[in-house]
């Protein structure tokens, strides 16, 4: 019976299956779990909290470039988001963890934090690249291999 919720939980409209994934923190939402919708309004309120130059500021470094390719959205320009979360027009998924702590009255507080888990909390780990650039003669010759 579990396996049947689940398989009609993630159903979409067009007949595939996708996993439930927060689009703020980009964890799967599995078993009983709510799953909410937020909007790219709340996402946009909450920009002060969950954007590249916010993470930027908050640890004084920059996000390497392919980080901030992998977790961007479109439409949503600097954002760190998941594009693994289902999306259906402005409304995305969320866990209900993001979802509350994205609310508007918590959004509207000057220096609150990013939610618990949020990729913009210290969690943009990313995946390796299809393509990896092999570095060009001089940085070939300050690379040490290791035995």
């Amino acid at each position: 019976m579990k396996a049947i919720k689940q398989a009609i939980r993630t159903k979409r409209p067009n007949g595939t299956h996708q996993a439930i994934v927060c689009v703020v923190c980009d964890r799967v939402i599995i078993g009983e779990e709510k799953v909410c919708n937020i909007s790219t309004e709340r996402l946009e309120e909450n920009r002060h909290r969950i954007s590249v130059v916010a993470y930027e500021e908050f640890y004084r470094k920059p996000l390497h470039p392919l980080l901030v390719e992998q977790y961007s959205v479109e439409g949503l320009d600097r954002l760190l988001l998941s594009p693994r979360a289902y999306r259906e027009g402005d409304n995305f998924e969320c866990c209900q963890s993001c979802n509350s702590s994205m609310q508007t009255s918590k959004a509207k507080k000057k220096g609150s934090k990013p939610p618990k888990y949020a990729i913009a909390n210290g969690f943009a780990i990313g995946h390796f690249p299809s393509v990896i650039q092999i570095p060009g003669e001089a940085e070939r010759r300050r690379i040490v291999p290791i035995i």
